[in-house]
């Protein structure tokens, strides 16, 4: 995990592992609902990032929270975390390369994964 001038980065291989041995982890997609619906890591939850200060607000701080959206050139997951960083959250991770990276390793997914950008090499 590097920590850096912006956000506290998590790989994938991490995310897997800590999906795997920490069941209390919150894995958030902040994309539109209909990109979650189609394509999202198994067990994350839907907040799309309008919605994250009214969904989070009254959540323990201390929480494990990871957020990603579609790829690195999106930038909705760091502004997630900058969001979630300026409410309180201390435990708080980004997955930079989201849902394109982890459904092209081949983890695990919920949804058909049909929409072009996630097939795009």
């Amino acid at each position: 995990m590097e920590k850096g001038n912006s956000a506290n980065t998590i790989t994938a291989q991490e995310l897997q592992k800590k999906i795997a041995t920490e069941p209390d982890l919150v894995v958030i997609n902040v994309l539109d609902k209909k990109y979650h619906d189609d394509c999202s890591i198994k067990g994350s939850i839907s907040i799309p990032l309008e919605q994250l200060v009214e969904t989070t607000a009254s959540w323990d701080k201390n929480k494990e929270v990871v957020v990603y959206c579609a790829s690195i050139t999106c930038p909705k997951s760091e502004q997630a975390y900058h969001t979630l960083q300026d409410l309180g959250f201390v435990h708080l991770f980004e997955y930079k390369e989201g849902i394109v990276e982890w459904y092209q390793k081949g983890y695990e997914t919920s949804g058909s994964c049909d929409l072009e950008y996630l097939h795009k090499k």
